[in-house]
């Protein structure tokens, strides 16, 4: 049963003032159409996530390690990443289900973004001094619980407030904005700012200007204190669980997209690898790795931007929603057996602008797809949190997988073959779903 279409829902013109028709209005399923201002703000906002994020693990972690810990550079990495997605796996659900319950005038989410903001800026400001690997770590452990409470928030923003024939153009703004924030972050980081400490800094100051901004444009209807039930402890078990035989295309959806994921983040993670050891970059152009990186980003990121406007809008248009997700998959899947059979830089690249464009869809119109098959009003912000831990559990399982194949097996062909398997099997996932066209 899909949230967005509630039985009772009035129009905000027909409400009146009474406690019990007001959870109905916020509660209910959004109508008002958001303006292209909101978009963008609700983009920037979402940039944050990779300016905190991406950034952080492709070059401000691994440069802090370097200094506190520099003799088990790889092996403190490992340890602080796995730390970090555990962290990250645990805060979605539960921010998402406390955020549910808030009564605050402001409203549900509102409060729950301030609190992300302030505990990203103390996070940064730690990490801007740390001197020793326990800190960097916890840094890096509250850096990332900072960010999922934000992500949770943000993400049931997409439900309350944006109607169905926005929901996947929203959506695209939304998905895409942390990796283009990643990017922008890492050029800031690299070209102008160029000292680690004062990056911290800086990058905290941005991340608070852009989610102030969006908090200026926000206004939600309060929840009534007499519609919700305290949470307790003993609620907490509920939280990570959701029957998936009685709501089965939630969890296909779950499933589809814990595998699109582990092909993304096991790609991102091992790109460095892979330009060295399989596109043997160096050789190619005579670059370093970190130029082939940068330049397989931009074109990931830029063929990424352009799928999820284009096909975000389109979906809305067409008011359908598993074809373009079938289909993104699919298009990930080609990418990446042209990354199997051509180890070369140019087909890596071309690759990269395939796969990218891939997942741009899928971002777009997945998070659309899955807005609508929420259970019920009242746990939105909980059940998109248990949705958001299917981006991070990969990151738990991905490097075991990448272990044997690359440590076992020694064949990058291998490790592409499983994950465009694990593509393909996301698209057969979508497909039973029957609740969305």
């Amino acid at each position: 049963m899909a949230d967005s279409s509630l039985p009772g829902t009035a129009s905000p013109s027909t409400v009146s003032a009474t406690s019990g028709q007001e959870s109905i209005e916020a509660l209910g399923a959004p109508t008002q159409p958001k303006s292209l201002l909101f978009q963008i703000l609700y983009g920037l906002a979402n940039a944050t996530i990779g300016l905190g994020n991406l950034t952080f693990y492709t070059i401000l972690l691994p440069a802090r390690i370097a200094l506190v810990a520099p003799a088990n550079q790889t092996t403190t990495f490992s340890i602080i990443a796995g730390l970090g997605a555990l962290a990250s796996l645990l805060t979605n659900p539960i921010v998402g289900r406390l955020s549910d319950q808030t009564t605050s005038p402001l409203g549900r989410r509102f409060p729950w973004i301030l609190v992300g903001m302030l505990l990203l800026l103390l996070a940064m400001l730690l990490l801007a001094v740390v001197s020793t690997v326990i800190l960097l770590g916890v840094g890096a452990v509250l850096l990332q619980i900072a960010i999922n409470v934000i992500l949770a928030a943000l993400s049931a923003i997409i439900p309350d407030q944006v109607p169905l024939k926005q929901r996947a153009t929203v959506s695209a703004f939304g998905a895409m904005a942390p990796l283009v924030g990643g990017v922008l972050g890492q050029l800031l980081v690299v070209e102008v700012i160029k000292d680690l400490s004062t990056s911290f800094l800086v990058l905290a100051q941005v991340s608070v200007c852009l989610l102030m901004l969006f908090l200026l444009s926000l206004r939600e209807m309060p929840l009534p204190k007499d519609v919700v039930t305290p949470f307790r402890l003993v609620d907490l078990a509920s939280v990570f669980w959701l029957n998936p035989k009685t709501h089965r295309d939630f969890a296909l959806a779950w499933l589809a997209r814990c595998l699109i994921f582990l092909v993304s983040t096991t790609l991102i993670n091992y790109l460095f690898y892979l330009l060295q050891d399989w596109a043997h970059y160096t050789q190619v152009s005579g670059g370093s790795i970190a130029q082939g990186v940068q330049m397989w980003y931009t074109v990931y990121v830029s063929c990424l931007f352009v799928s999820a406007l284009a096909f975000g809008v389109l979906s809305d248009k067409l008011q359908h929603r598993k074809p373009f997700v079938i289909a993104s998959s699919l298009v990930m899947t080609a990418g990446l057996l042209l990354l199997t059979l051509f180890p070369m830089w140019l087909m890596v690249l071309l690759a990269a602008g395939i796969i990218g464009a891939g997942f741009g869809t899928y971002l777009a119109v997945d998070l659309a797809l899955v807005s609508q098959l929420l259970p019920t009003a009242h746990h939105r912000g909980k059940d998109l949190g248990l949705m958001n831990a299917a981006i991070f559990l990969p990151m738990l399982i991905g490097p075991g997988i990448a272990g044997i194949a690359l440590g076992g097996f020694h064949s990058y062909a291998l490790l592409f073959i499983v994950l465009a398997l694990a593509a393909v099997l996301a698209a057969v996932l979508i497909a039973p779903i029957t609740s969305v066209p």
